[in-house]
């Protein structure tokens, strides 16, 4: 029951957005109309010979907030060794989930960065949302009146940040059911 409702809790912020990134043109959409890679987006994340222009975390960092939703500060702490522990225990045949340089979780282990087009990693095929009632709504209020307390501390009229309307697709697995979180967590489902 409590590895439920944490993965009520993880997933309610699955899809805040900082303030802005809605907004900003998307980097992770990296095709044109016609189908071909739009070469000007790769350099939001990599150098010109395509290495990675900073370590796998700083490099969604540029962009996104550390924490961006429930659990990423949680699962950015484990260390190594912890890690290394449950991808032992993960199926064999389980989904991709590359770690960082040093062997932790980075935002690249559940989620997916690369176009679909791009990578042939499948994005799922509907966005995903917690549900507004239940713990996840009232952990959902409560970000959204510390977001607003923040912003009013530095002056700021609006919260510094959003949810996104639509949820995210760009996710390894789906999160309802417990499916991605099982991946490491056994038994969470």
């Amino acid at each position: 029951m409590r590895r439920a409702l944490a993965g009520a809790l993880l997933a309610a912020l699955c899809c805040a957005l900082p303030a802005g990134v809605a907004a900003q043109e998307n980097f992770h959409v990296m095709t044109l109309p016609d189908g071909k890679v739009d070469e000007s987006k790769c350099g939001a994340c990599h150098r010109k010979d395509m290495r990675l222009a900073a370590n796998r975390l700083e490099t969604c960092l540029a962009c996104h907030a550390r924490s961006e939703h429930s659990g990423t500060l949680e699962h950015l702490r484990v260390d190594a060794g912890r890690v290394a522990e449950a991808m032992r225990q993960r199926p064999a045949d389980g989904v991709a989930m590359p770690l960082a340089e040093d062997g932790r979780i980075w935002c690249g282990t559940c989620h997916l960065f690369h176009d679909p087009k791009v990578r042939g990693e499948a994005w799922l095929e509907r966005g995903w949302l917690p549900p507004d009632g239940g713990l996840p709504g009232a952990v959902r209020q409560s970000v959204i009146e510390r977001w607003s307390a923040i912003a009013a501390s530095g002056g700021a009229k609006e919260p510094i940040g959003e949810f996104a309307a639509h949820g995210t697709r760009m996710l390894r697995l789906p999160v309802a059911g417990g499916t991605l979180c099982a991946q490491c967590h056994a038994g969470v489902r």
